[in-house]
């Protein structure tokens, strides 16, 4: 559903955190199967709304002049080239951190990464930055 085993297995410890943190009050639990799957499935399809959403905020911004537009498109191949270097979790810590806008508390809801994880992800970042900057010549 997610396009990639890593995006899955992500999303799998996610679910089961949330299980974890819930599971005392689910009534029956002879449901517990039935509500994995629901949360599962909810939490992808949050997930997929989330890569839309992004996608939108950024084809909404690309109206203006010419210049603008081929300015914007080269910052968005430059972010895409520099995300695809990272890993999913970092990534995710990048997006929630800075896009999303979102606290360490709800971001490691959401991810099953501690803020301590956060942080190191966050600096793993901008360490690679510099470097990135540097083979991209800008």
């Amino acid at each position: 559903m997610l396009g990639s085993q890593e995006d899955a297995r992500d999303a799998m410890q996610v679910v089961f955190m949330q299980l974890i943190d819930k599971y005392d009050t689910i009534r029956d639990k002879t449901q517990v199967v039935s509500w994995i799957f629901r949360t599962a499935q909810n939490h992808c399809f949050n997930v997929l709304r989330s890569r839309k959403n992004i996608e939108l905020a950024v084809d909404a911004d690309e109206v203006g002049e010419v210049d603008e537009i081929e300015e914007r498109l080269q910052k968005k191949q430059i972010l895409r080239l520099i995300m695809g270097r990272i890993s999913k979790k970092v990534r995710d810590a990048v997006h929630y951190t800075y896009i999303e806008e979102l606290d360490q508390r709800a971001i490691e809801k959401l991810t099953g990464q501690s803020p301590a994880t956060i942080r190191r992800n966050l600096k793993r970042f901008r360490d690679l930055l510099p470097s990135a900057r540097r083979e991209l010549g800008i």
